[in-house]
Parts: structure tokens; C-alpha cells; sequence
């Protein structure tokens, strides 16, 4: 496990800890990791845990990797996402902004669902019911 620059001198994290090549992980509760599963081209981010600006991080570092990649196609499997609040999907609609290949995948948990219908971003994100619909099944 390496540290980020995120960490203080005494070693409390303040960012992010990269525990292998393809998983990142946030302050214990925020994990995203890369299904390699994907088709070739595809970038299947497997994003699990509770998202707030704290532990967002990991999911920005991980995304920079898939933009540093040149990844034709970013996938999100919010399936695993139990929390998300407005720092969590305002990432998602600049994601979704600054790639227009980006597709949601679900099922989405209630609160995740909730926060896409009140806000109406669930008529403005990609989102697919599950990974069959989304081509990575």
C-alpha cells in the first residue's frame, strides 16, 4: 500500500491510498476499483462505499487514470454506492462533461436513484439499469 501526497506528516490520511494497480480507496468507506474485465477500450469502474467530498479522491484519481489512458469508454458500476451527496454528483456531471462516452451503470441503490430523480440529472446522465444494458455483460 502506498501513501498519496494526501497524507500528513503523521501519517493520517488526508486523500487517498492506492492499494494496488487498479484499486483506490478513501479514508476506509470510498473504494473504487478497475474490472478488467471490460471490453477493450473500456474502462469499467467498479465504485463502491459512501462519496462525499472527503473521500471523493479516490474516484477523481482513479478517472485521471482512465483520461491519462486515453480510455475510448468510461463505465461507473455505482451499484456498490450506498451515500452520495452533491460533491458526488457534481463530479459525476463534470465527468459526464468532460466525456461524453461515460455511461452509469446500476442498479442503482435508493439513495443514489433519490439524488438522480430529485436533482432531474437522471434525464441529463447516461444511465444504464445494469451491465448487460450498459455492453460490458
Amino acid at each position: 500500500m502506498t501513501k498519496s501526497r494526501g497524507f500528513s506528516e503523521d501519517g493520517i490520511p488526508q486523500g487517498f491510498v492506492a492499494s494496488g494497480p487498479h484499486t483506490y480507496r478513501s479514508r476506509g468507506v470510498a473504494v473504487v476499483s478497475r474490472d478488467l474485465s471490460a471490453p477493450e477500450g473500456t474502462w469499467l469502474l467498479s465504485v463502491r462505499g459512501e462519496f462525499d467530498r472527503d473521500t471523493l479522491p479516490c474516484l477523481r484519481t482513479a478517472l485521471a487514470d482512465a483520461y491519462a489512458a486515453e480510455a475510448g469508454r468510461i463505465a461507473l458500476d455505482l451499484s456498490g454506492v450506498t451515500f452520495g451527496d452533491s460533491s458526488f454528483l457534481n463530479e459525476l456531471l463534470e465527468t459526464h462533461r468532460r466525456r461524453e462516452d461515460l455511461v452509469l451503470v446500476g442498479p442503482f441503490t435508493g439513495q443514489i436513484r433519490r439524488l438522480f430523480e430529485v436533482t432531474g440529472t437522471d434525464r441529463v446522465l447516461p444511465l444504464a439499469p445494469d451491465r448487460e444494458s450498459a455492453g460490458l455483460a
